[in-house]
């Protein structure tokens, strides 16, 4: 078999998938060097930031591979975003809610296979500034599903999406709501909100369908809100998830748009492609960035 000559280096995490993933190195060793003339492979180190090695990389190689879940990928992208270095996923972490969106919920070998034909697509990046700053390439969860995903973390004993369950509905014991002020590209929205989502992609949390219509291409982000309302509402509707939001459910909406400024009266969790990035954010600024990724994806996408 002819190896392909694409510069392409893999940012391999041992952490991923609660430091279950490590089991993928041999092989990944043994197969990349089949399939291409000159592959790295970078282990994370304990002590090493993804962002910094995946900047650094994206000087030498025209592919970066996140090889992980949710977490590595949105490090490895806010490590790449405006560079002419595209991103590759590998994805064997325990969130991958991001492949979903770009059908990439294969097998490891799939998924390497896709990597080697190289088939890429522009992808849209949320940008976000205020008390936080980075890029979200799948959502940007503000309240309930911030708390839901600081809870998850801290769970040591659960995996894959049975443990964003258990953070939700802590979250929904926990967390009544906050009084919001949304300006939506130039409209003003006051209300008492549990969450507000923005969205690039569709899914979060394993199983929770945020955002059906989502188009990470499409210039434009859905927003996800979720008025203060009764817990056992709340209950009722966190299994109704599993397959997106409903005009029949009260006080739950969807809309699109493409700046966002999200004000709180008091502070609220936060994370970012299933990463926390605080527990004190009260004022944010969320704008599209249009097509400013290149990802390799499977040639039916």
């Amino acid at each position: 078999m002819q190896r392909n000559s694409t510069r392409i280096c893999f940012i391999f995490n041992p952490a991923a998938d609660r430091n279950r993933s490590h089991q993928h190195i041999k092989w990944l060793n043994r197969a990349s060097h089949e399939r291409w003339k000159t592959p790295e492979i970078h282990i994370v180190g304990k002590n090493q930031n993804i962002e910094e090695i995946a900047r650094e990389k994206s000087r030498h190689f025209e592919v970066v591979v996140a090889c992980g879940g949710d977490g590595t990928i949105h490090k490895v992208i806010n490590g790449i975003a405006g560079t002419e270095t595209a991103l590759g996923v590998l994805p064997i972490g325990s969130g991958n809610d991001f492949v979903k969106t770009l059908g990439l919920k294969k097998s490891p070998a799939e998924c390497l296979h896709i990597l080697d034909r190289g088939h890429r697509i522009r992808i849209d990046l949320l940008r976000f500034e205020g008390d936080a700053s980075g890029w979200c390439a799948n959502t940007l969860g503000l309240g309930l599903d911030g708390w839901a995903n600081h809870y998850a973390h801290k769970n040591s004993t659960l995996k894959g999406s049975l443990v964003y369950v258990y953070g939700a509905i802590k979250a929904a014991f926990r967390f009544k709501g906050s009084r919001v002020i949304l300006e939506m590209d130039g409209e003003v929205l006051q209300n008492n909100f549990l969450m507000v989502t923005a969205c690039n992609g569709k899914w979060e949390g394993g199983n929770f369908f945020v955002a059906p219509h989502a188009d990470i291409t499409d210039g434009e982000m859905d927003l996800l809100t979720i008025s203060t309302m009764p817990l056992a509402q709340i209950l009722a509707y966190l299994p109704r998830f599993r397959w997106g939001p409903t005009a029949q459910m009260s006080g739950v909406t969807l809309t699109t748009c493409k700046q966002l400024r999200y004000s709180s009266n008091k502070s609220v969790a936060v994370h970012c492609d299933g990463e926390e990035i605080g527990t004190e954010i009260r004022d944010l600024q969320i704008y599209v960035s249009e097509k400013i990724l290149d990802v390799i994806v499977p040639d039916t996408y």
